[in-house]
């Protein structure tokens, strides 16, 4: 087997030391800056590697084919697989990262059907991943709850950018990314009608007529969704859960909870968790 390559002199980056779980232990996140001579080979580490570039461009070897990844790509080198991705020796690439291991990353991966998913071109959204690096980078220490929320946006953000088969109105697409990357907080309508420069009744009006659901719906349901997977992937208590999702307390979220999914948290995660997998 040939020599595994790490060649990387200008990156920035921060290294995770607080406690870590099988199921999910982030590793490492920063970015790369321009650097011709960059290059990484590696041979079946239990990591997974979410990369988005932010300009630039770079090649990736997979399956004796190599992919070219330019500005506005993401792209993703599942855990247990053989990496060698280099910069652009002409434009050399400027990206952001994050590497994590465990099973709740195959899981959700797995779940959103992208586990045999590598190179997501023309995302053009730098923001998921940038809110996981930045979480990352402001605690070291205490953030893996946070980040394996983050994680989750990022990956179901992906997943839905892959299945629009049609172009979408890019305003209605960023109130979508709006609400998406802002489910753990409460949801102001007018405020995000501000960002997107629309009066409230345009907002709905735009945003039903594009996804045929009202948009604080929309919130709902996926606050549900993001909860639902909390609590069948993770090991976390249904208090911790309601912290991270943005709940004044335990009784409000199992409120929520039931209302949206017509089971108690301890129910649905008791009825979706395989035995042995989890506690309940």
């Amino acid at each position: 087997m040939p020599q595994e390559i790490t060649r990387t002199q200008t990156e920035k980056y921060t290294v995770y030391t607080g406690p870590t779980a099988e199921s999910f232990s982030p590793t490492m996140a920063g970015i790369t800056y321009p650097d011709p001579a960059y290059e990484i080979l590696v041979y079946r580490r239990p990591l997974c590697v979410f990369e988005y570039v932010l300009s630039g461009r770079g090649h990736i070897e997979r399956n004796g084919s190599i992919l070219t990844v330019n500005a506005g790509d993401a792209y993703i080198l599942t855990a247990g697989t053989y990496h060698h991705y280099y910069s652009d020796k002409v434009d050399p690439w400027t990206k952001i990262w994050f590497n994590v291991s465990g099973s709740l990353v195959q899981h959700l991966l797995s779940d959103y059907g992208l586990d045999g998913v590598t190179l997501i071109p023309r995302f053009h959204n730098e923001t998921p991943l940038t809110r996981i690096l930045d979480a990352f980078t402001a605690d070291p220490v205490h953030s893996a709850d946070k980040l394996a929320v983050l994680l989750h946006q990022y990956i179901q953000e992906l997943a839905d950018f892959l299945a629009n088969k049609v172009p979408i109105n890019p305003t209605a697409l960023a109130i979508r990314n709006y609400i998406d990357m802002h489910l753990t907080e409460s949801l102001s309508l007018d405020h995000l009608a501000d960002t997107v420069s629309l009066s409230r009744s345009r907002l709905i009006h735009l945003f039903q007529e594009v996804y045929h659901v009202a948009p604080y719906q929309y919130y709902l349901s996926q606050k549900c969704k993001l909860a639902q997977s909390m609590l069948s992937r993770t090991t976390l208590p249904v208090s911790a859960i309601s912290t991270q999702l943005g709940f004044l307390d335990p009784h409000h979220f199992s409120s929520f909870f039931k209302k949206q999914c017509g089971l108690s948290p301890a129910s649905y995660r008791k009825l979706h968790t395989a035995p042995g997998n989890f506690p309940t």
